[in-house]
């Protein structure tokens, strides 16, 4: 290669070698500090998918493993409740068995059934009050509905009323309602004349308001614990709501409690997908007097402790039935918490593999690039030096 003074090829091969080794060098200082094998995506876009991937599923299967142990917890504390109404049927099974004795009288038996009253009310105390995070769980869930007997004339399909639900939590059985509707304002004004409580929802800012042809819109009054829903026959004139005043008995609905209670069922999800395999349905039976078979039953008279006697050993029955399920549960929720953190330790494994750098060897290449860093500086020193000894040929 010649040497010319213009351009020095050696110093620009010795600086091209340089830049690509302390390109190299901060690629491996990126990936010590950040302990990540692909800090970017350019440094393996394909490994990064992946990895990435396994990472959301890691995060999903430490969730699904929490979620296994609280529905675990869950159930932990319906058994309490069980165990609590087994010692009170134990002890009533106790009472009707002294009822059912002859040695005693019925004025003895009244003392005998002033306690079992109070265990049979506390029975129904217990199954109303465990729950957990708000949710019942052995009272079962119940309903508020409507009484299709108790709307007034002008509230009803055909003037644009569909359907009416309620919140059980702020709503009673019989509250009686009171609506009416102010065409000049839009406003839509609920009454709970039972409970002395009202609410205006301004259903436009216009008069005249009704849901376009073929579309219901819902109204809900949330302060009242009350949800109307209305279609497009409200207020298009004739006898509908926009005639009524406040004070119209045809304007009356009445709230009654649902008659049918079903056990509180939740799912828990232990898998990652959203397919029935993912979840753990948990089905819990209710735990109420009326349910377990021992409501209205007393110990009052000899007949009565023998009828309440059996009914106490189907109740018993029930309970046990009841808690084997749970526990049967509770050992299923602990194999998939199980299988969740043995799912949570093999993808890491395949997650590090991908995206964590080997240490040792980063700080291996990384020496080497320092070797070649400096030995590149050196090199581009020497190379900067040659043009100078052309120098020498003009003395």
């Amino acid at each position: 290669m010649p040497i010319t003074m213009n351009t020095n090829i050696s110093a620009m091969t010795a600086q091209r070698n340089l830049a690509m080794s302390s390109a190299r060098s901060g690629a491996s200082l990126s990936k010590l500090s950040s302990g990540s094998r692909v800090p970017s995506a350019k440094d393996d876009a394909a490994a990064l998918a992946v990895g990435t991937g396994l990472r959301a599923d890691v995060a999903a299967f430490r969730t699904a493993q929490m979620n296994a142990q609280q529905g675990s917890s869950l159930l932990q504390v319906a058994d309490g409740g069980f165990s609590q109404i087994t010692d009170i049927l134990v002890r009533m099974k106790t009472l009707a068995s002294q009822s059912q004795s002859g040695q005693i009288s019925n004025t003895e038996r009244g003392f005998l059934n002033t306690e079992y009253s109070a265990l049979l009310g506390e029975i129904d105390r217990i199954a109303a009050t465990t729950e957990f995070n708000s949710t019942k769980l052995l009272g079962g869930s119940s309903s508020v509905v409507l009484s299709t007997a108790a709307i007034g004339t002008n509230i009803q399909t055909a003037d644009g009323f569909v359907a009416f639900s309620f919140d059980s939590n702020i709503v009673t059985a019989t509250d009686t309602m009171r609506i009416f509707w102010d065409d000049s304002t839009g406003n839509l004004n609920l009454y709970n004349e039972t409970q002395g409580t009202a609410q205006t929802v301004n259903l436009s800012s216009s008069a005249g308001y009704n849901p376009a042809n073929g579309t219901t819109k819902e109204v809900n009054f949330d302060q009242l614990g009350v949800k109307i829903t209305l279609n497009d026959q409200f207020n298009t004139g004739g006898a509908d709501i926009g005639s009524l005043t406040t004070t119209a008995t045809t304007e009356q609905f009445t709230s009654v409690a649902g008659t049918a209670s079903t056990p509180v069922t939740v799912d828990i999800q232990v898998g990652i997908g959203t397919t029935t395999n993912d979840q753990i349905s948990i089905g819990i039976n209710q735990g109420d007097a009326a349910n377990l078979g021992v409501s209205g039953t007393s110990v009052s008279t000899a007949g009565n402790a023998d009828t309440a006697s059996t009914a106490i050993d189907t109740a018993l029955n029930n309970v046990n039935s009841a808690r084997s399920e749970i526990g049967a549960t509770i050992s299923q929720l602990e194999f998939a918490g199980n299988n969740a953190a043995i799912a949570v330790e093999n993808l890491s494994a395949a997650k590090s593999i991908l995206l964590d750098v080997d240490v040792s060897a980063e700080i291996t290449n990384f020496s080497n690039q320092q070797v070649l860093i400096q030995a590149g500086v050196s090199m581009l020193a020497q190379a900067n030096q040659q043009p100078s000894l052309l120098l020498r040929l003009l003395q």
